[in-house]
């Protein structure tokens, strides 16, 4: 039975609606031991006969037999396994990876088989003498003569050790004695193989087959026997071959393996690196990916931040995404170590102190000019004096705001030396002097000035304010014969008056009606204070009452009508009631992403914490830019996908003749496939390894670049591993439609195309 049977074959070849014929009905019996020559002029279907004998192409009418067994119904995937078992390959071009060395192409043919490593070690460089290219071992088959590369296409043949080899125009582009060379090799290979070579030199092969098929027009006109091996009786025959049986050691079938995994992993990380160019316009063509889609990521981020800061609150007049407002679990006032403490925590920024002012402001007001601003301590103010010098006491404040030619007016210097009257929440008036201005920072990019009105104050000035604002915000009654009276600021509330001596009160004439006999003078009365933090109870005495016209002499005021009502008390005692420290403060930290950590950080130090960012009230949020940012980033991220996609399909055409080579050896798509996917990910691992220590180097200072800062400060761990996995994705997805591309002809159809 012939090792290979063609019955009526023909081959079509189909092209802008023409059909053209390969071959026509052909019929051909090959078998192992010969050595045939296929010849014919140009156009003849030789070339077609031998591609469809050895797989590379398919046929559409007849039946080729391999051992007997039908083929028309092979597809793709069984022709690579019939070629990977039974044929070994050499071309007119060679079809070497010019990449490779000598040894990296020979050993390719047995690492598709499967071959163990340390068997392909044992064996390359002993096909590699036998063709006479030892001392070309590890050189590039691109610096090879193309009589060096015919031989290394004959020693990659020998290394898959087939029971068929084709050679297409082995000797085409040899010179003579180059030729003549790889004519003897073939002979000698002939002996235990089929041997079929395709040529249009016949001289060079009439002494050395054994047989000669001619072909014109797409059909065999001559199949004729040119050496005649000698015939013998069947019994000398039995005795010659048990002779060489017993002669020769037994041989193993050889065994046809799938390619391992490893091998796969190891060629496409060879494959990355061993052409620099396409390595380098592979990373560059991943730079961008990563850098474009990481941009939009952020993007995202960056305008959910946006969206969640755009609010208000209706209790913090000072909203910013960093501020963290704490009061201690026992809700006892801070002291200097609480606040050192606090000062000095990780990513704290600044520290409020007096927290409660900081969203309350006062103004001072003359008949000229009049000034808003949150008061603010002395010791805050980060910033040297622009006009004028700092206040020295208590009567002299410094302010902080915007040159815009309307808060100061057009000549803010005239303002320093004027006496001002400062308003206190409780009703009271001081008159303070204006010593100095600083001027906001003024943001250029985003053109506006980036800080609120302030009124610097000394420390004992900022308790006064402190304590006026308790007093304004608490509850304060007065209790007389069981009955409580709530006392409100600005209307019969609680005043200071130097008249007054300490332990006692002084109170309308219209109290005295409240007692047995009519009148208050000598009573005790109770003045309770209940504030959110704190409860005071102060028992005084009343030293009297006054009326209209004793009103100017008890208390030293003038106009009964402007302070009808009010309850005046010692400053000493006022202090008792009012004069407490401070049981809210604020923290800054320095970044945003910090917040969950800062937040866990002082609910274990023993404190309550309100984070400003998550209690804000607005007219848009998140939803809003899931619905419109999101799906303009992912579609900006498919346009860039695509560009990405069609741009690495032309810088991977011309891998199509390596993975053409590949499958002419028996590689299977899935190898194949991996192989390319690995080359791919890698480059994008890098590609993203990059872009990671690009960030490093700017946060450590050694480079500097606003737009890295920008991911720096809204990336987190977790997005980079989300990042990560998208761009692999992306890269997986690039090779499989590449891959796709390449397989979509045969294989020798995809040589054609791509070569």
């Amino acid at each position: 039975m012939s090792i290979i049977r063609l019955k009526n074959v023909s081959k079509f070849y189909y092209s802008k609606g023409i059909i053209a014929s390969g071959i026509s009905r052909v019929n051909l019996d090959l078998d192992v031991g010969e050595f045939v020559v296929i010849t014919g002029e140009s156009g003849s279907g030789k070339s077609t006969l031998l591609n469809v004998i050895s797989g590379l192409d398919t046929y559409e009418e007849g039946e080729m037999y391999i051992e007997g067994k039908e083929t028309s119904h092979y597809t793709a995937t069984d022709f690579e396994g019939y070629r990977k078992k039974y044929i070994s390959s050499i071309f007119q071009s060679f079809n070497l990876i010019s990449s490779y060395t000598v040894y990296q192409n020979v050993a390719i043919a047995l690492e598709i088989e499967g071959v163990p490593k340390s068997e392909i070690k044992e064996k390359v460089p002993a096909i590699i003498e036998k063709v006479g290219l030892s001392e070309y071992r590890n050189r590039k088959v691109s610096r090879l003569s193309g009589g060096q590369k015919q031989r290394v296409a004959i020693a990659r043949a020998l290394a898959k050790d087939t029971k068929i080899l084709v050679a297409d125009e082995p000797t085409g582009n040899l010179d003579s004695e180059s030729a003549a060379g790889i004519v003897d090799l073939l002979t000698g290979i002939s002996k235990e193989k089929l041997v079929v070579v395709v040529t249009h030199n016949f001289d060079q092969f009439k002494e050395h087959a054994t047989r000669v098929v001619k072909m014109h027009d797409g059909k065999i006109v001559e199949d004729t026997g040119v050496v005649k091996k000698p015939e013998k009786e069947p019994a000398e025959r039995a005795e010659t071959a048990q002779a060489e049986h017993e002669k020769e050691p037994a041989r193993e079938t050889p065994r046809k393996k799938k390619m391992s995994y490893g091998t796969q992993i190891r060629l496409g990380l060879r494959n990355t690196f061993n052409l620099p160019a396409k390595f380098l316009l592979l990373l560059i063509v991943f730079l961008f990916v990563v850098f474009s889609v990481s941009s939009q990521y952020v993007s995202v981020k960056q305008q959910k931040d946006t969206v969640a800061e755009a609010g208000w609150n209706n209790y913090f007049y000072h909203y910013d995404p960093k501020r963290i407002v704490v009061e201690k679990q026992d809700r006892s006032a801070f002291t200097r170590a609480d606040y050192e403490a606090l000062e000095n925590a990780p990513h704290v920024e600044k520290l409020i102190r007096e927290d409660m002012l900081y969203d309350n402001q006062v103004y001072i007001e003359n008949k000229e000019f009049s000034f808003y601003g949150f008061p603010m301590s002395l010791q805050s103010l980060d910033r040297e004096v622009d006009l004028g010098t700092m206040p020295q006491n208590d009567s002299e404040v410094l302010l902080r705001g915007s040159d815009d030619g309307w808060t100061f007016g057009e000549d803010p210097e005239s303002l320093i030396g004027n006496t001002y009257a400062y308003y206190g929440d409780d009703g009271t008036e001081r008159k303070v002097t204006v010593t100095g201005i600083v001027f906001n920072e003024y943001n250029e990019d985003d053109m506006y000035f980036v800080e609120d009105s302030e009124i610097y104050f000394t420390d004992s000035m900022i308790a006064e304010i402190r304590k006026s604002m308790y007093a304004s915000r608490g509850t304060t009654t007065l209790h007389i014969n069981g009955q409580d009276i709530t006392l409100y600021p600005g209307d019969g509330g609680l005043v200071i008056n130097d008249n007054v001596p300490e332990g006692y009160i002084l109170i309308p004439t219209s109290y005295d009606y409240q007692f047995e006999k009519g009148y208050a003078a000598g009573n005790d009365v109770t003045l309770g204070v209940k504030t959110l933090y704190y409860e005071e109870k102060l028992t005084l005495t009343i030293m009297g009452t006054y009326g209209e016209k004793t009103f100017e002499k008890k208390t030293g005021l003038k106009n009964l009508a402007e302070h009808d009502g009010e309850i005046y008390i010692n400053a000493t005692d006022y202090r008792r009631l009012y004069e407490r420290g401070s049981y809210q403060a604020s923290v800054f930290i320095d970044d945003t992403k910090e917040m969950e950590g800062m937040k866990d950080m002082l609910e274990r130090g023993g404190y309550h914490v309100l984070v400003l960012k998550d209690h804000i009230y607005n007219f848009m949020n998140e939803e809003i830019v899931n619905i419109i940012q999101t799906p303009l980033a992912i579609i900006l991220c498919l346009a860039v996908f695509f560009i990405a996609y069609f741009v690495i399909r032309l810088i991977l055409k011309s891998r199509g003749v390596y993975f053409a080579t590949l499958r002419m050896l028996g590689m299977g798509k899935g190898p194949a496939r991996r192989i390319m996917r690995t080359e791919l990910l890698l480059v994008c691992l890098i590609a993203y390894g990059l872009f990671l220590l690009f960030i490093y180097l700017n946060n450590i200072g050694v480079i500097y670049s606003e737009r890295l800062m920008t991911y720096i400060m809204y990336l987190g761990f977790r997005d980079y591993i989300v990042l990560g996995v998208i761009l692999l994705l992306m890269a997986l997805v690039i090779s499989s439609r590449s891959m796709r591309s390449i397989f979509r002809s045969s294989a020798m159809g995809a040589y054609r195309e791509e070569a």
